[in-house]
């Protein structure tokens, strides 16, 4: 046998063991895209939510609603009509179905926070609200319980916890048992929290068989000032994924909106330095 042959030989073997290696490299590196992609849709799509909370009271059903309509690119597959509705069809089934891969957790405003500002709701309903007319001039000073001001209450801040499905074939089971450590609720433990943002939210389990492939938690964040009063009973309805309730009417309050007697003002002080909102 000739060098040349013999180098030949030596040349396949060696691409052989390194074939495997290159194909999970080249497969790793198109998941970590797709999930790059994913946490960039869930940043917009958690916005969204945010900002359909600050509308409508802190409903959750609505920001599950916007949640889906923020994901729905994730399930795209043709510019179409027909797409279009497959794709809210699919976001919905994942973010406001029975059988949601969706958590909402609400940070801010807290139940401390209406222990200090709350009153009766302006909508003949029973229950509380925080008071989100004429903060400018508001007192800025701290609340006992919350340790805020009302002008900070009026932060609503929200986490979304989005089981993300891994969709490359081999890569997803290592990835996924990389990131769960083989739990069996696939949350909560090892390298589960793929971006840093903290443990998965209690009740959020991402291998539900109603809606199959490995899954791995992704989270984002978002801060936006309200634009009505948020109702106290609305904190009860976060963190439960599920079918959304009804939507809450919409509330009369307005920035413009004449001073509450029985809320707690300060007319000399039109500057409380009320935070920046993002």
């Amino acid at each position: 046998m000739s060098r040349a042959q013999r180098q030949r030989g030596q040349s396949a073997t060696e691409f052989l063991v390194i074939f495997p290696a290159l194909v999970m490299l080249v497969f790793g590196i198109i998941q970590m895209a797709f999930m790059y992609q994913g946490r960039a849709t869930l940043n917009y799509a958690a916005l969204l939510a945010a900002r359909a909370g600050a509308m409508h009271n802190g409903d959750v059903g609505e920001m599950r609603r916007a949640l889906s309509r923020g994901l729905a690119p994730l399930f795209a597959s043709e510019a179409s009509a027909t797409g279009f509705a497959d794709a809210m069809a699919k976001a919905t089934a994942e973010t406001a179905g029975p059988a949601a891969l969706t958590s909402i957790e609400i940070l801010n405003p807290t139940s401390a926070a209406f222990k200090d500002f709350g009153r009766d709701r302006l909508d003949a309903t029973s229950g509380k609200e925080l008071p989100n007319d004429t903060l400018a001039y508001r007192t800025s000073s701290a609340g006992t319980n919350s340790k805020q001001s009302v002008q900070d209450a009026n932060l609503l801040h929200v986490r979304v916890t989005y089981c993300f499905r891994l969709i490359v074939p081999v890569i997803d089971r290592i990835i996924q048992t990389a990131f769960n450590s083989g739990a069996p609720s696939s949350e909560g433990k090892g390298m589960s929290d793929p971006f840093g943002l903290g443990v998965a939210p209690a009740g959020l389990v991402c291998n539900n068989p109603a809606l199959g492939g490995r899954r791995i938690y992704i989270q984002s964040e978002a801060i936006v000032r309200m634009q009505s009063s948020f109702f106290e009973a609305n904190l009860a309805g976060a963190n439960a994924p599920g079918t959304p309730g009804p939507s809450t009417p919409g509330d009369d309050d307005s920035p413009g909106g004449p001073v509450d007697p029985s809320d707690p003002g300060d007319p000399t002080n039109p500057n409380p330095g009320d935070p920046v909102c993002i």
